[in-house]
């Protein structure tokens, strides 16, 4: 007696699960280390690029040598560096215009910096996709209370590993980089990572 040949799985089964595989493979081969995960992306997720890893000297920090590569430009077209934050715990959230996300966790943001000002906390706001002129008219229609810049070119995307906004860098005096999280944050992680700086 011949045996019984197993059931053929249809084409309509097997296709998606091995496209979904593919996609689970891909996501985990080219995430960025180090900090919290996105959530299932609400914000716009970018092609992964090399950055700087937790536990790392910040180019232009206290413990490092400028990085000429790395310019930035606050809205009134005036340079802005790393470096003019040396011996602060600094926070850098990278954001931009039309980002929902960033502009939902922006009360809770600016809630943490008033608390934490006379703890000599500085927070540096880079738009790391608009132009000067956009993001000052976002500002003037949404202000906030910290410094803002922008990335002129991509020298900060890919050297902080940016893929998506908000992505946050809480930096301690001497420039190292404790946390970095991509997404949004909540008071409680807020107050979590900053605890890691002051």
């Amino acid at each position: 007696m011949t045996p019984a040949r197993a059931p053929r799985i249809p084409r309509i089964v097997w296709i998606p699960v091995a496209l979904i595989a593919a996609g689970a493979i891909l996501v985990l081969a080219t995430r960025p280390l180090g900090g919290g995960q996105p959530d299932p992306s609400f914000y716009a997720v970018r092609s992964p690029a090399p950055g700087i890893q937790v536990g790392e000297v910040a180019p232009g920090s206290a413990n490092a040598p400028e990085d000429p590569s790395l310019v930035l430009t606050d809205l009134d077209g005036n340079p802005v560096s790393l470096a003019d934050y040396d011996g602060q715990p600094l926070w850098i959230i990278f954001w931009r215009a039309d980002c929902e996300p960033c502009l939902e966790e922006d009360p809770a943001v600016e809630a943490a910096y008033a608390a934490h000002q006379a703890d000599g906390l500085a927070v540096l706001g880079i738009d790391a996709e608009d132009s000067v002129e956009v993001a000052a008219e976002y500002l003037a229609r949404q202000p906030v209370g910290y410094p803002v810049a922008v990335d002129p070119g991509t020298a900060w995307r890919v050297t902080y590993g940016i893929w998506g906004e908000p992505t946050h860098y809480f930096l301690t005096p001497d420039g190292v980089i404790q946390v970095r999280y991509f997404g949004p944050l909540t008071t409680d992680e807020i107050e979590r990572d900053l605890d890691r700086i002051l």
